[in-house]
C-alpha cells in the first residue's frame, strides 16, 4: 500500500488501521463504526472526521416494500373477509343457469330482496336445506324461502314468501313471475 491510501482510524481512544478507502466506507456504511470515528493518514497534520473521507449514505430500507406488499394484502384480505359473502351470494342470486332446485332458490332469494324488501330494509336468509323448492313441468318451479327481515325501527321478524320462477331453457335462465309475503312466523 501506498501512504497516500493508507488510513488509520481513532475509535473510542484506540488507533486501528491500516485501511483502504473502501474498508473505511463499508465500515461506516454498515454500522460498524460510528460517524464521529476520525481518521489520519500520512501528511495531515491531525485526525479529521471520517465523513469528510467517505460519505454516509442511508441504509436500504429492507422492508419499505415487503410492508407496503403486506399491508396491501391484509386490505384486501378485510375487503374480502367484510365484502366477500356478501358479493359472493349477490353472484350466486343473479347468475343460476341450471335447471335445478338450488338454482332456483338462489334465484328466488334474489326475487324476495328485489321485489318484496323495501329499500332500507334487508333479510338474513334461512340456508338452501330449510328451503322449500319443488321444480314443475314445462320448465317451472316454486321456492318458498324462509328468512329473517330487518326494517329500520321495527324489531326483526321471521318469515317467509313464496315465489314462482320459469326457467327459459333457450337463454338458460330463471324469472320470477310472482314474490310474495306468506306469513310472519
Amino acid at each position: 500500500m501506498r501512504s497516500s491510501e493508507v488510513f488509520y482510524l481513532h475509535i473510542h481512544g484506540e488507533q486501528r488501521g491500516p485501511y483502504t478507502i473502501q474498508h473505511i466506507d463499508h465500515l461506516l456504511n454498515s454500522g460498524l463504526i460510528n460517524e464521529d470515528a476520525l481518521f489520519w493518514r500520512e501528511g495531515l497534520e491531525q485526525w479529521q472526521a471520517v465523513t469528510d473521507l467517505v460519505e454516509r449514505r442511508q441504509p436500504k430500507d429492507r422492508w419499505k416494500w415487503p410492508v407496503i406488499i403486506l399491508s396491501v394484502l391484509l386490505g384486501l384480505g378485510s375487503m374480502g373477509y367484510l365484502f366477500g359473502p356478501v358479493a359472493f351470494e349477490g353472484w350466486r342470486e343473479i347468475y343460476q343457469h341450471h335447471y335445478s332446485q338450488e338454482a332456483a332458490y338462489w334465484r328466488a332469494r334474489d326475487a324476495v330482496r328485489t321485489y318484496c324488501v323495501p329499500k332500507d330494509g334487508f333479510v338474513v336468509f334461512e340456508p338452501f336445506p330449510a328451503a322449500e323448492v319443488q321444480l314443475g313441468d314445462e320448465s317451472r318451479a316454486v321456492a318458498v324461502v324462509g328468512g329473517t327481515l330487518h326494517l329500520p325501527g321495527v324489531s326483526p321478524r321471521v318469515t317467509a314468501w313464496r315465489v314462482q320462477l320459469r326457467f327459459n331453457k333457450g337463454t338458460r335462465e330463471w324469472s320470477p313471475t310472482e314474490a310474495a309475503e306468506l306469513l310472519t312466523r
